[in-house]
C-alpha cells in the first residue's frame, strides 16, 4: 500500500529543531520532544520509509534539522541539512516527499575540489587508504547558530598541489555567503613544543595529514573545531591533535590548543561525536574532549578525557587517563568515543576500543566507575569496540538510562543507582560477527514519560564497515526492554530497505520523522538521505 501522507493542517506542531552533533552540547543523543514517534506506533505496519533525497557523495556528517525557516519565494519550511564528502551542502525541504530538488545547495563551486583520499597520507603505497572511499572534503557534522540564522561549516579541499580547510557560514533560509563574518576563512594554526616535526620549536598545523572529523561545537558564542590524522600509523607517529576556537561572528581565530606539544600523535576523531560543553551559570562554559593515541605525560595529554578551559584561555585545565594507558597505547585500543555529560548528574563518560567505559566525576577528573559495557558475543579475543557515543535518557521514576551497541555484541542498557551504572537488559539482535563499527545510537522519547521511549540504532547489516561500505539497516527497540525490537527496515526490505550503510553517523529523530544518512555502492544508484516515518 503506498503511504498516505498528512496534509499540513493535519499534522501535529512542528517544532523540534536538531541544530548540533547529537541533540544538544552535552552530547545526550535524545530527542525528548517527540510526541509522533512511540513504541505503540510504530507497529503493525505503520512506519516505513517515506521519501528519499539524493545527493553526490557519502554522508559522514550527521543530517541536521531546523523548523520554521522562511524561505524566500518558497515560504515557510522544516528544512533538514545534509553536508557530503564530495564538498557539497544541501538543505531540502524536511517533511513533503514530492520535494525532491534542494531549496538551495553549495557544491564545488563555493568549498573547491575535495581532497582525493590517497592524498591524506604517507604510507607506502602497498597501503591503500581506505577509510573513506572516494573524497575528503566535508566531515564533521556543521552546526546552526538560530540566533543569526547561520549554519557553520568546515571543507577539506585541494587546490593544484595546495591542501586547505576553510570555515564557511551560510544563512540557512537562502544559501548566501556570509562575507560580513569574513566568511570563508582558512583555518591555519601553530603552537609551541618540541614534539614529533617541530620546526625550531613549533609544531605547524598542516592541513594535507590532518582530518576534521569531529561535529562543530557553538556555545557562548564561540565555535570550537577539532582535527584528528587520518591514520594513527604514519610514518613515525608524525601528527599531532588540535583543537582550535573562532569567533563566531566574526570568524577570526581567538585560541589554539596543540594536544601533543612535546610528543606525539593525540588525535581527536571520538568517532565523530562533537566536543561537550558544560553550561555553567555565572561562569564561563568548561569543554570536554576525548583524545586518543599517542604521548600523556608533561604538556602532552593522549589517552585520556580532558577537560578544557574556553575561549581565549583554551588550554587543559585538568583529565583522566586510565590507568593501564599504556596498554591501551600499545593495542590500539585507545578511548573511542566522544564525551558524555550526564544529565542532572556532575559527571562525564566515554568509552573505549576494549568495550570498556569509563564514568568521570567533572569536579577534579577522578574515575567513578570503570565498567565493561560492550563484549565480543560471538568469542574469541578481538574485543567488542565501542565507536558510537552512548545515549542517555531520564524515566519517570527517575532512573537514568545509558545506552550502547560495541562490535559483535548485543545493544546493551546500564542504569544508574545513584552511585554507579548496573547492567539491566540486552537486547537479544547481534551486530555481525567481524564488523566494525557497532551501532550507531539515537534515543525519542516524550520527556519521562513510560512507553514513549525508542532507542534507534543505524548498524551494519553484514560485512565489516571499517575499511569498505557495507549494507546497513535501522533498527528501533522498546527502550525499556532491549529484547523487544520494534521495527527495522528489513521486515519490508522492498519498501523500507536502507541501502549502504553510513559509518559513525547516528539516525535523527525530529517531529515525527527518523533521518538516516547513507553512503554509496558500486552501482550507478546514487548517493541519499532516507526519511522514515507513520505511513498513515
Amino acid at each position: 500500500m503506498a503511504p498516505v501522507i498528512l496534509s499540513l493542517a493535519q499534522r501535529p506542531p512542528l517544532n523540534v529543531d536538531v541544530i548540533t552533533n547529537r541533540y544538544d552540547s552535552v552530547r545526550t543523543g535524545s530527542n525528548i520532544q517527540e510526541t509522533i514517534l512511540t513504541p505503540k506506533s510504530i507497529l503493525h505496519g505503520t512506519f516505513g520509509k517515506l521519501f528519499e533525497r539524493e545527493v553526490d557523495g557519502d554522508i559522514y556528517a550527521q543530517p541536521l534539522v531546523k523548523t520554521g525557516v522562511a524561505i524566500p519565494g518558497v515560504g515557510v519550511r522544516n528544512v533538514v541539512y545534509v553536508a557530503t564528502v564530495n564538498n557539497s551542502l544541501y538543505a531540502f525541504d524536511a517533511d513533503f516527499p514530492s520535494a525532491t530538488k534542494p531549496l538551495w545547495c553549495h557544491s564545488r563551486e563555493v568549498f573547491g575540489a575535495p581532497v582525493p583520499k590517497d592524498d591524506v597520507t604517507d604510507m607506502p603505497p602497498d597501503q591503500k587508504y581506505l577509510n573513506f572511499s572516494t573524497t575528503v572534503g566535508i566531515v564533521a557534522t556543521p552546526v546552526i547558530d538560530p540566533q543569526t540564522k547561520t549554519i557553520y561549516v568546515v571543507a577539506n579541499s585541494k587546490t593544484a598541489n595546495e591542501y586547505s580547510f576553510h570555515i564557511h557560514a551560510f544563512d540557512i533560509a537562502t544559501g548566501r555567503e556570509k562575507t560580513e563574518m569574513k566568511s570563508p576563512v582558512e583555518i591555519a594554526a601553530s603552537a609551541l613544543g618540541n614534539g614529533v616535526g617541530n620546526v625550531d620549536g613549533r609544531i605547524t598545523f598542516r592541513p594535507r595529514k590532518m582530518l576534521n572529523r569531529p561535529g562543530l561545537l557553538l556555545v557562548g558564542g564561540i565555535l570550537y573545531l577539532a582535527f584528528t590524522s587520518h591514520l594513527d600509523g604514519e610514518p613515525a607517529f608524525d601528527y599531532h591533535g588540535w583543537v582550535m576556537a573562532y569567533d563566531a561572528r566574526t570568524l577570526k581565530q581567538i585560541a589554539v590548543l596543540c594536544t601533543t606539544p612535546d610528543g606525539i600523535q593525540g588525535g581527536i576523531w571520538q568517532s565523530g561525536a562533537g566536543l561537550a560543553a558544560e553550561e555553567r551559570e555565572g561562569t564561563f562554559p568548561l569543554l570536554y574532549a576525548v583524545i586518543a593515541n599517542g604521548s600523556d605525560t608533561g604538556r602532552n595529554f593522549a589517552e585520556s578525557i580532558a577537560q578544557l578551559y574556553p575561549g581565549p584561555l583554551l588550554s587543559v585545565k585538568q583529565a583522566f587517563i586510565p590507568r593501564d594507558y599504556a596498554y591501551l597505547d600499545d593495542h590500539d585500543l585507545d578511548l573511542s568515543t566522544g564525551p558524555l555529560l550526564l544529565p542532572n548528574l556532575p559527571f562525564v563518560l566515554a568509552c573505549s576500543k576494549e568495550g570498556k567505559c569509563y564514568l568521570v566525576d567533572r569536579s577534579d577528573m577522578h574515575l567513578v566507575q570503570e565498567f565493561q559495557a560492550g563484549t565480543n558475543s560471538y568469542g574469541g579475543e578481538r574485543p567488542s569496540n565501542i565507536h558510537g557515543t552512548p545515549v542517555v535518557w531520564w524515566d519517570a521514576n527517575n532512573i537514568l538510562h545509558l545506552y550502547v551497541w560495541g562490535e559483535e555484541d548485543f545493544p546493551r542498557e546500564f542504569a544508574f543507582d545513584g552511585q554507579r551504572f548496573q547492567p539491566a537488559t540486552k537486547g537479544n539482535v547481534r551486530a555481525p560477527e567481524k564488523s566494525m563499527p557497532g551501532g550507531m545510537l539515537c534515543v525519542s522519547a516524550n520527556g519521562r514519560t513510560l512507553g514513549s521511549a525508542i532507542l534507534w540504532a543505524s548498524v551494519p547489516l553484514d560485512g565489516d564497515a571499517n575499511l569498505k561500505t557495507v549494507p546497513g539497516v535501522l533498527r528501533a527497540f522498546d527502550a525499556l526492554d532491549l529484547t523487544k525490537e520494534l521495527w527495522n527496515s528489513e521486515q519490508n526490505s522492498a519498501r523500507d530497505r536502507v541501502g549502504m550503510f553510513a559509518k559513525f553517523c547516528p539516525p535523527v529523530v525530529a517531529n515525527g520523522k527518523v533521518y538516516l544518512a547513507t553512503f554509496h555502492d558500486d552501482s550507478s544508484r546514487p548517493n541519499k538521505l532516507v526519511v522514515y516515518g507513520l505511513l498513515n
